[in-house]
């Protein structure tokens, strides 16, 4: 006779209940949310993939490319769906550009990350908003030299990892301008009080001696939060370079992207009309 040990039974026993317990949370949709638990939040294992289930992707390209085709000059375009984590339309997007005033977004960047590690005081806080909210200050070109032109492009290049921009240079491209907003909306050297100063910078911008907002922001209606960082050269008749880099929020849908758009020779308007028609398809209008 084979003597049976009662806690190999009892396993048996716990096993069957188990497997009957998990059916039934299977089967009335509850194996992951257990009331007891918190619900997924982004940033969990599982966020990227209920995001990813839920939120459907816009078809940018075939807007962008018609656009491009026909405003005639030179232009660099990216699109980046920040709630999918990915390229949503590109056009000729590693072109290099003279950036005119967009190489401040690396300045500030740097400027508010010493702040936060406690090497610059707040002093320096008035001329970081001025380098953002009013494109012709003189402030982003004094703290370039405070911090060294050489420092500054090794941290730029080496630890934050943009290949194709030179800050003393102002050039770069598409592509690393939209990774830099990308920095700035993700945040990962600031606190929340310092990026609720940035984006103040970016999004209230009155007119002053130039009117700032009146290319790409101007193309949006007021249902759309845009976040700019504009920089141009004005050539007498035309704009030697206008260019564009956006955070774009949309309240009603719950929806961000980022916009670049890097231009020579094209008239701020029909950059303006780019914004109107990126609303349109994004809100399904």
């Amino acid at each position: 006779m084979v003597s049976r040990s009662p806690y190999k039974s009892q396993t048996i026993v716990d096993c069957i209940i188990c497997l009957g317990l998990a059916a039934c949370l299977f089967a009335n949709g509850a194996i992951f949310a257990i009331a007891s638990q918190e619900p997924i939040r982004i940033g969990h294992a599982a966020s990227k993939i209920e995001i990813a289930e839920k939120i459907q992707p816009v078809d940018f390209q075939p807007l962008i490319d018609d656009w491009a085709t026909k405003v005639g000059g030179e232009k660099s375009i990216v699109v980046y769906d920040l709630d999918l984590d990915q390229t949503a339309a590109t056009y000729n997007a590693d072109k290099t550009y003279n950036i005119a005033s967009l190489y401040k977004l690396f300045v500030v960047y740097e400027g508010y990350r010493k702040i936060e590690r406690g090497q610059w005081g707040e002093d320096k806080l008035r001329c970081l908003d001025l380098a953002i909210r009013e494109s012709n200050s003189p402030c982003a070109e004094s703290l370039h030299a405070q911090m060294g032109r050489d420092t500054i492009q090794n941290i730029v290049e080496n630890e934050l990892g943009f290949k194709n921009t030179r800050v003393a240079s102002i050039i770069s491209n598409a592509n690393d301008i939209t990774k830099i907003m990308k920095l700035y909306y993700e945040h990962p050297d600031f606190s929340e009080s310092t990026v609720e100063k940035i984006k103040d910078s970016m999004l209230n911008q009155p007119v002053t001696t130039y009117n700032w907002r009146q290319g790409l922001p101007s193309g949006f209606s007021s249902r759309v939060n845009v976040y700019d960082k504009v920089g141009w050269d004005w050539g007498g008749k035309t704009w030697n370079v206008y260019h564009d880099t956006a955070i774009l929020e949309f309240p009603e849908i719950n929806r961000h992207f980022i916009v670049t758009v890097l231009t020579q020779r094209i008239d701020h308007k029909k950059i303006a009309e780019l914004g109107t028609r990126i609303e349109k398809l994004v809100l399904g209008e």
